[in-house]
């Protein structure tokens, strides 16, 4: 047994250790950059969609914009009984196209809905609007592409 001997290190051991150090010091700070991003949250009440805020920007990490958004419609009042603020949609991309679109429609058992999309994209803003459709298809299961939907927002970051 080496208990309570000392360790010694050959030259080569210690050059090597040191080499694994010095690549992991690079590693964090290569990964430590700042984040940016952004986030949709939308307060709802039984199924509709009563609000919607967002932030984004390259200062922003995604987790920063998601409390901002929501502390946002906290701020409004949506805090009432019955409601819900919820994260709807983030991005962690530093500089990316961003659409919110609204839709209204009449859900199959005849209630009136209001609901949201949020849709991000690196390479154009169609791609970005896309993006918003499957979201809003993820939120609003009584949605259909032939209700049709208005952009309300579209831009970049």
């Amino acid at each position: 047994m080496n208990a309570g001997k000392h360790l010694r290190l050959s030259r080569q051991g210690l050059e090597r250790n040191l080499l694994w150090v010095a690549l992991v010091v690079l590693l964090l700070l290569n990964t430590t950059q700042s984040q940016a991003g952004g986030a949709c949250v939308v307060a709802k009440r039984l199924g509709d969609s009563l609000a919607i805020e967002w932030v984004a920007s390259p200062e922003e990490s995604a987790s920063s914009a998601l409390d901002k958004a929501e502390q946002k419609l906290l701020d409004q009042g949506y805090r009432t009984k019955g409601q819900d603020v919820h994260a709807q949609a983030g991005s962690e991309l530093r500089h990316a196209y961003m659409v919110i679109i609204k839709t209204q429609y009449i859900s199959v058992i005849g209630h009136p809905r209001t609901s949201y999309g949020c849709g991000y994209s690196a390479r154009s803003a169609a791609e970005a609007e896309q993006s918003a459709v499957y979201d809003l298809r993820n939120y609003s299961w009584g949605w259909k592409p032939e209700f049709g939907y208005e952009v309300i927002k579209a831009f970049r970051y």
